[in-house]
């Protein structure tokens, strides 16, 4: 039987996952779902696909922007702050060599 207006096509398979979840974790996604008017397996996927975007946020490359004229030109050493100590100065330096990958 066809019910017009509904595509033939059957839509793409996602695949399941079995989770296994301690017993407080379980009854929170409970009161988490219920509350959202949601399924527990819709809220898991939720917070699944939060995770997955957060890490990808957190994973995003910094590019950095040149102009024309110093494109090739070598970085310099970051200038010292004023009152700023040995210690912090390399800390800062090395978090922004690794950035600029030196």
């Amino acid at each position: 039987m066809q019910i017009y207006g509904m595509p033939n096509a059957t839509p793409a398979a996602r695949p399941g996952v079995t989770v296994r979840l301690e017993p407080e974790a379980h009854a929170r996604l409970q009161q988490i779902a219920k509350a959202e008017h949601r399924s527990i397996a819709a809220v898991l996927e939720l917070l699944v696909e939060r995770e997955i975007q957060a890490r990808d946020d957190a994973e995003r490359v910094i590019r950095v922007h040149v102009a024309p004229e110093l494109q090739g030109e070598p970085f310099g050493d970051p200038d010292r702050r004023p009152n700023e100590s040995d210690k912090s100065y390399v800390r800062r330096k090395k978090t922004i060599d690794a950035l600029f990958g030196r």
